[in-house]
């Protein structure tokens, strides 16, 4: 008998190595092109300063790309606090619409990944990655309380 169960004991056989290559390799025949972000003049020379925001719901997030297409949004959802991590695509009217890709992390969840923070550090810095670390007491970027005030009050003059 011959046995496959779902997969129906089909093997794909290819010439293709399943390792990924590692940045040193010399195979020029594997060059690609990097792919450029669609209709972005983003100026390399700014930082990019994340700024806290609402979305059409309500929800606190903060975009992590400079075009906004990647965000952090916290929201509830059962009776339970998500922060969630995914991607966006404009649509055809101009509005942000979440896609596909990205997860949604349970406050648990989210400790567990800050309190990892600190081994994934020691990771990156021995492979020579920059990372930055935050300053928590000092006031959050895009917390202007100064400019939603004025914001506000020019809307209330009207």
């Amino acid at each position: 008998l011959k046995r496959g169960g779902a997969r129906g004991g089909f093997k794909k056989s290819s010439n293709f190595s399943k390792k990924r290559s590692s940045p040193g390799d010399d195979d020029d025949t594997g060059a690609r092109a990097s792919k450029k972000a669609k209709g972005g003049h983003e100026d390399e020379g700014a930082p990019f300063v994340p700024r806290l925001e609402e979305d059409d719901e309500r929800n606190p997030y903060v975009a992590i790309k400079p075009n906004g297409t990647r965000r952090v949004t916290i929201s509830d959802f059962k009776g339970k606090t998500l922060v969630s991590i995914r991607e966006y695509y404009e649509d055809a009217a101009g509005e942000m619409k979440p896609g596909k890709k990205g997860i949604a992390l349970t406050m648990e969840q989210y400790n567990n990944l800050l309190a990892a923070a600190p081994l994934l550090e020691s990771v990156l810095r021995e492979k020579e990655e920059s990372v930055v670390r935050p300053d928590y007491d000092a006031a959050p970027a895009g917390d202007d309380k100064e400019e939603k005030d004025e914001e506000e009050e020019a809307l209330g003059d009207k």
